[in-house]
């Protein structure tokens, strides 16, 4: 094996670390956040289309988070340069932002307040049934690569809790959502690919997914 992919497989390793552990961390704040305050559709989020309802979204996780930067109240025109949001979709009328105390950058967007979206296709995953948002998170913040299934990732966020993106028998599949030669997995949903992987590395433990095309979840879960 050469240097450079020694180099990459030691990265992709803490990768996989600090993203089992955000992912931990956010699910310790959603439970801490509906013993406080109830089940996310009795927080009076309405939509994804209200600025307000991505508010209440991110302040309901923020006092159990150990934040490095809170991007919550600054003003907009801040948020890009000191927050490194470098997606429009995620600025202030559509998402809020905060970093976390190790450089995890965590955006909350809501997509329905009563949590009625259902992302559980045609296999029926029960934990989908009853999403209210996403949240996006990049594991290094402002620096490349800036990459879904890199250091970009994503969870949705239930009526039950936090499940990520790319889970067996969910709607957006990981073996078509996370696959690098298909550029547009679901092009109603995303104009982007390779945004189901978080299921993935979370319970494999790898993202070996970088280097080959024909991981599934029934069959072969490493290249070799």
């Amino acid at each position: 094996m050469t240097l450079p992919s020694l180099i990459q497989d030691k990265m992709n390793k803490e990768r996989v670390s600090q993203l089992k552990k955000v992912y931990s961390t956010l699910s310790q704040a959603y439970l801490q956040a509906v013993s406080e305050k109830g089940t996310p559709d009795e927080w009076g989020m309405t939509g994804m289309y209200d600025e307000t309802s991505h508010y209440i979204f991110a302040t309901a996780f923020r006092p159990y988070l150990k934040l490095a930067k809170d991007c919550i109240d600054i003003p907009e025109n801040a948020v890009r340069e000191e927050c490194g949001i470098h997606d429009s979709l995620y600025l202030y009328k559509n998402a809020r932002s905060v970093i976390l105390i190790d450089g995890t950058l965590v955006t909350f967007r809501i997509y329905t307040g009563a949590c009625t979206a259902n992302y559980s296709g045609s296999s029926g995953n029960n934990a989908l049934k009853n999403t209210c948002g996403a949240i996006s998170i990049d594991l290094n913040g402002k620096r490349l690569p800036n990459n879904n299934g890199e250091d970009r990732f994503l969870f949705y966020f239930t009526k039950n809790g936090l499940v990520p993106f790319g889970i067996k028998k969910s709607n957006l599949e990981f073996e078509k959502a996370c696959n690098r030669k298909i550029e547009l997995p679901y092009p109603t949903f995303s104009p982007e690919n390779m945004y189901g992987c978080a299921a993935w590395v979370i319970y494999n433990e790898n993202m070996d997914y970088l280097k080959c095309d024909d991981l599934s979840w029934d069959g072969k879960t490493k290249c070799r």
